[in-house]
């Protein structure tokens, strides 16, 4: 049985040196079906070209919501604990500026949300954070068996192993299904989570602050995935690292999240599963003169060296 709450939310789109990325995201946040009434624009940029996108969106904005635009300071985290801190929803909706919407996206997460009786009844785990599906994924590849056995990767989706890796909901589910954690490049959660999990802004500046996150809140409630909310993610390069630089950050984000967690983590499997990746991307990067499986090794190698 549903509840009849009405609740109240704000989009919060945090962005650094990405304008033509937020025009584009504005775009389709502000053709909603269920429009928030705050959508809040956090930059970190050195220009002004992004407040200049935002001042522009402004003028044609819907009625009965406001764009409005803050400057701090980077990272990623800090910027999304000033988007809270300068806030007073419900409901938070994070949303990567390198994302479009569809346009039932918000009208889905807030119904999952005000669907959900639990958090007032207290009778049962409450949802606590909703994220939507990511279109155009394509099929997803078979699990190779030593990645099954070191816990690179598992058949189950939307989870995190043990080892501390977090797997993507690929598949698209056929109803709202429970997850372990959920995209920052669109996670909702309610308030009264953020306020018992803040975003870690020390230890999660960018890579992995949405799987920390959520993990965490995922403690305390259930994190759903809603199908019907449903997104396109560009992943604008901008401000992205990649290679070996990528592949250590991952790594180093992995192993704090399991040592931040060591009471639904292991250890063991976070070593076991980054050795198993040393040895397979320097072994396959060798024998067929990959430089990106080579760079991926550079890069485990790195984080295990700074652990």
């Amino acid at each position: 049985m549903g509840s009849d709450a009405v609740l109240s939310d704000v989009v919060i789109l945090c962005t650094r040196h990405r304008p033509d990325d937020v025009a584009g995201c504005l775009v389709t946040i502000s053709a909603q079906t269920r429009l928030a009434p705050l959508v809040l624009v956090v930059d970190s940029s050195d220009d002004a070209a992004t407040a200049d996108v935002v001042v522009a969106a402004a003028r044609q904005w819907p009625a009965g919501s406001k764009l409005e635009y803050l400057h701090a300071t980077p990272s990623l985290t800090h910027q999304r604990v000033v988007g809270i801190e300068h806030t007073s929803s419900d409901v938070v909706h994070f949303v990567d500026d390198d994302v479009r919407l569809d346009p039932r996206c918000l009208e889905s997460i807030m119904a999952t949300f005000e669907a959900d009786a639990t958090h007032i009844t207290g009778q049962a785990r409450p949802i606590l954070g909703v994220g939507a599906y990511m279109t155009g994924q394509g099929p997803r590849a078979s699990v190779k068996w030593i990645d099954r056995v070191a816990g690179l990767d598992s058949d189950s989706e939307g989870v995190v192993l043990p080892s501390g890796r977090n797997i993507a909901v690929t598949t698209e589910p056929s109803r709202t299904v429970d997850v372990d954690w959920l995209s920052g490049a669109m996670m909702s959660y309610r308030r009264a989570a953020l306020a018992l999990e803040a975003p870690d802004e020390v230890g999660f500046p960018f890579e992995g602050e949405d799987v920390d996150l959520s993990f965490r809140i995922g403690g305390h409630g259930r994190l759903v995935v809603n199908p019907q909310a449903r997104y396109e993610h560009l992943e604008s390069q901008t401000n992205r690292v990649a290679g070996a630089a990528q592949a250590k950050a991952e790594l180093c984000a992995r192993l704090l999240r399991v040592a931040n967690n060591s009471d639904r983590l292991s250890h063991r499997r976070a070593i076991v599963a980054a050795l198993v990746q040393l040895v397979k991307y320097s072994v396959s990067g060798a024998a067929t003169l990959s430089s990106r499986r080579l760079a991926i090794a550079c890069g485990t190698l790195q984080a295990l060296r700074n652990k």
